[in-house]
């Protein structure tokens, strides 16, 4: 299922309508036209959502509803200018009791991820079926009901079939996204419903050894079949706590990357890894540039007095409007960090902007931050880019 992209549609709008005003004048036989200029596509991509208990206690209000929003408002701007902004939502919305223990956030933690810019969220993963295949449904409902897109999981096995893959047409460039677990948290599907998730494994809830080649691959095939210009692959890998990567999860993306995958984006071990770009040989003998980020941390949790800094991998794709074909052209990282700004704080926990705290105390916008979280911030940064391998 093809999506055309809703941010800057306003734009878009503008843009057809002057497109058509001077569609009159049409160049005579003797005038050249030039092509039209490269076009690209912003993707900005973060690792596990998920929240502490204290987190969803500190969003609860009087009435016992939930008002996440405090906590995200000002990485609004910051996830909401890339063109498609994507994550693994570690967790359900599979109804109360909400907490850690039970896999269950309110839905209201919907909305506030929707505001806060997501647009796709990873549902293949250790949670997927922690409620249950009800609680796998719920969750697929309060995620596109509240204006977002599921990747991995699926409600029926006609839903798996048709809508395997999620297509973005962003500025005219195709983007298709497909999604995968290693496992499901020990947990085992039910027989006749194997449908309801992609796993990257056949030995799913025992030793993670016999990788799924011909479901990985099919589910690639299938990708093509909608003819993307950038095919990514979202997989949920690895060991908790853990940056190594392991032979097998080597295997898996020379498998990938071979079949047509152009970037992979891991998630699972809660910790940031190395982010490679790799220029690799294809079949046809033609080289392509690949990207491969191991592991991109945990995006927003953080507990009583604790801070929590991530990345949001930024990935540029270009079109050359000469030759048509889409190409990799920009790598970079923005950096977050959640904190628990201390029980007087008005607003207790937050996730605040990194990169703009440090510009704005740079710029004597000393309101902002003090002089000790400013040298704080440089430092987890400079520790944060160093373990990425990014400059």
């Amino acid at each position: 299922m093809t999506y055309r992209f809703r941010k800057g549609a306003a734009a878009l709008l503008l843009l057809t309508v002057l497109c058509l005003l001077f569609a009159c004048g049409k160049p005579s036989s003797t005038e050249t036209t030039e092509p039209d200029a490269n076009t690209t596509v912003r993707i900005s991509a973060v690792g596990d959502i998920f929240l502490s208990e204290d987190q969803i206690e500190d969003a609860r209000c009087a009435d016992g509803s939930f008002n996440f929003m405090p906590q995200f408002s000002d990485v609004y701007a910051t996830l909401s200018r890339s063109d498609l902004t994507i994550g693994n939502f570690e967790g359900t919305f599979a109804g109360t009791p909400y907490g850690v223990e039970h896999g269950s956030y309110p839905d209201e933690f919907a909305v506030a991820l929707n505001d806060a810019g997501f647009d796709l969220l990873q549902t293949a993963n250790s949670f997927s079926v922690y409620n249950g295949l009800a609680g796998l449904k719920r969750t697929k409902d309060v995620i596109e009901n509240n204006g977002m897109l599921c990747s991995g999981t699926y409600r029926s096995a006609s839903e798996r079939r048709d809508e395997q893959v999620t297509v973005f047409d962003v500025n005219g460039i195709r983007v298709a996204v497909i999604s995968f677990t290693k496992g499901l948290g020990g947990m085992s599907i039910p027989s006749g419903e194997e449908y309801c998730v992609d796993l990257l494994y056949t030995d799913y809830a025992s030793d993670y050894e016999k990788i799924d080649t011909e479901g990985i691959t099919a589910a690639i095939d299938n990708a093509k079949k909608q003819n993307p210009d950038v095919l990514i692959a979202m997989v949920h890998w690895g060991s908790e706590n853990v940056r190594d990567v392991s032979k097998r999860q080597e295997r898996i993306a020379d498998l990938m990357f071979q079949n047509g995958v152009d970037v992979i984006l891991g998630s699972h071990p809660h910790l940031v890894g190395k982010v490679e770009q790799r220029s690799i040989r294809m079949e046809d003998g033609t080289r392509k540039n690949v990207l491969i980020a191991y592991s991109l941390g945990d995006f927003c949790k953080v507990g009583r007095g604790q801070s929590n800094m991530s990345p949001v991998l930024n990935i540029v794709f270009t079109r050359d409007a000469y030759t048509g074909a889409t190409v990799l052209t920009e790598v970079s990282c923005s950096s977050l960090i959640a904190m628990d700004n201390g029980e007087e704080a008005p607003d207790r926990y937050t996730i605040l902007d990194a990169d703009n705290a440090i510009s704005l105390y740079e710029g004597n916008y000393y309101d902002r931050i003090d002089s000790d979280l400013y040298q704080s911030l440089l430092s987890k940064r400079e520790y944060l880019l160093s373990v990425m391998e990014l400059d």
